[in-house]
């Protein structure tokens, strides 16, 4: 929710990003659809009608394909677009905490810059694993671009960066 505008998404085989008016609460209306392979499972207010969604790649079938951030447009509420798109994960493996806690995501609105946790594992004995968190640039402009990965070093394997926070 943002105002008098919701948003929705659902993940079927594909995700539609559903934009709302809810400017008379006891009659809310559909206004848009944005269809798009994958899903966002937790949408956030990025600038002024900007959305950040955080969630997974998939096949027109729904197959999914790894952990992906998507930058929707969401100023005209019967047209949605979605702006950017990043796959955080070429394994197709990983996914992040931000998915179902909103609490594991930062958003930094003077560096537009958003920080979410990630895990990521090897198909197979040669391949590379991540356990760490993921910095993000963020602007309507030029879309999204990783800044940075972090992990706990030499412990990343036995704690899991959860939580991100500024300070000072």
């Amino acid at each position: 929710f943002n105002a008098d505008a919701g948003y929705v998404v659902t993940f079927r085989q594909v995700d539609p990003l559903y934009t709302l008016d809810l400017s008379k609460p006891e009659d809310p209306k559909v206004l848009g659809e944005l269809k798009i392979a994958g899903y966002s499972a937790y949408l956030h207010p990025v600038g002024d009608d900007l959305l950040l969604g955080v969630g997974q790649d998939a096949s027109e079938q729904g197959l999914r394909s790894g952990a992906q951030v998507s930058l929707f447009d969401v100023r005209d509420l019967k047209s949605p677009k979605r702006l950017a798109h990043h796959p955080l994960d070429p394994s197709g493996t990983g996914s992040s905490e931000a998915e179902w806690d909103h609490h594991a995501f930062l958003w930094w609105a003077p560096k537009a810059l958003a920080v979410l946790p990630l895990q990521t594992y090897a198909r197979d004995p040669g391949g590379s694993s991540f356990s760490g968190a993921v910095g993000l640039r963020v602007r309507r402009a030029s879309g999204i671009a990783e800044v940075g990965r972090i992990t706990h070093g030499a412990a990343a394997d036995q704690a899991l960066v959860r939580r991100a926070f500024v300070a000072g």
